[in-house]
């Protein structure tokens, strides 16, 4: 995610692009859309490595590099997703942590690239919305879908759970997002990097942090959060994923420094600095932690305490910078770019009253 100086979170966008650029930087999507399913470019090396003796479930080194071969050969063969979770299923206790991580990264990208195709059904078939309005209650669960009678509904939902993904509202429509508690299977299997990439993204796709340009969690919960993905950057310099959690990572910097749009960390009237916000980031303040994060928010605490908690010129100049530091520093363009504009930002604490 890149944090841009020009670009607006706007409350009326559509709920397609809530639903990509708020709701999950990496949980969404990240490759170049297809409409054909299952298509995916292997760019990662099968790794044949040495049998951990431990498990007596694993194949020999020239046995995994077979079975790799052939899930290559079944991406290419545009198998569909279905297939290669079956895949994965089978054969992932057989083959090495690193081997095992390399069939959860290209599956991960086939869901991305699949990813709009599934959305578009949900948006242009006829009456699946106002079907799914109908049924769709605020504990509805994508496993739990076996009453829906409408068959046309119920098929899609199923494809939907059965392809590792989920249900997902904001602005009274629906959509589906990557279920990453679907990935929790396979943690025993996986790399410890991955792993905690798992954990990080299935908190995510469980409770979104943004909906209709809104945070849904609470202050407390975004810095949690942003402290996890802190934690990963720094343990895991070599992971695959360290950028994906680099662009969420980034994300939750420029919420904590601004807020949303309909949760904006000032409030619009009296550019006070809202008070949970302002209880979180005290409970920040006083811990002793090495954490760059708990120095980032630190600093900013130190900086409204001298405004009286107000923003003024000297905060606002303080956050772009920050902004702009921290992109710099997380830079890479993310696979979806969740997007602010300050001056938009500024220019309506200033006007609304």
């Amino acid at each position: 995610m890149v944090i841009k100086n020009k670009v607006h979170i706007k409350s009326s966008a559509s709920a397609r692009f809530l639903a990509i650029a708020i709701l999950s930087t990496a949980v969404l999507s990240g490759c170049n859309t297809s409409n054909t399913q299952g298509s995916s470019v292997i760019e990662s090396k099968v790794i044949a490595t040495s049998v951990d003796k431990s498990n007596t479930s694993l194949k020999s080194a020239e046995d995994q590099l077979k079975l790799m071969e052939s899930f290559k050969s079944l991406l290419g063969e545009n198998s569909g997703i279905v297939n290669i979770i079956k895949f994965i299923d089978t054969n992932i206790s057989q083959v090495s942590k690193e081997n095992a991580s390399f069939l959860l990264n290209e599956f991960e990208k086939m869901q991305k690239k699949y990813l709009p195709t599934l959305e578009d059904r949900y948006y242009k078939e006829e009456g699946i919305q106002a079907s799914l309005g109908k049924v769709y209650k605020p504990d509805f669960e994508i496993n739990k879908i076996d009453s829906i009678e409408d068959t046309k509904l119920k098929q899609l939902l199923v494809e939907t759970r059965d392809s590792g993904y989920k249900l997902e509202t904001a602005e009274g429509m629906f959509f589906p997002i990557i279920n990453y508690e679907f990935y929790k299977k396979y943690n025993i299997y996986v790399t410890s990097d991955i792993k905690d990439y798992i954990e990080i993204m299935a908190v995510e796709s469980n409770k979104v942090p943004a909906k209709d340009a809104a945070l849904v969690i609470t202050w407390d919960e975004l810095v949690n959060r942003a402290l996890s993905q802190e934690k990963f950057i720094t343990q895991n310099k070599n992971s695959i994923k360290l950028q994906e959690v680099k662009n969420l990572y980034n994300k939750y910097i420029a919420f904590s420094l601004l807020g949303l749009n309909n949760t904006p960390l000032f409030e619009y009237d009296t550019k006070e600095m809202v008070s949970e916000a302002k209880k979180a980031y005290s409970v920040v303040v006083v811990k002793s932690n090495n954490s760059e994060y708990f120095k980032l928010i630190s600093d900013y605490m130190a900086l409204l305490q001298k405004s009286n908690y107000k923003l003024n010129d000297e905060v606002d100049k303080y956050r772009k910078g920050t902004l702009e530091k921290m992109s710099e520093t997380l830079s890479q363009k993310p696979e979806v770019e969740v997007t602010v504009d300050l001056k938009v930002e500024e220019n309506e604490q200033k006007s609304v009253d």
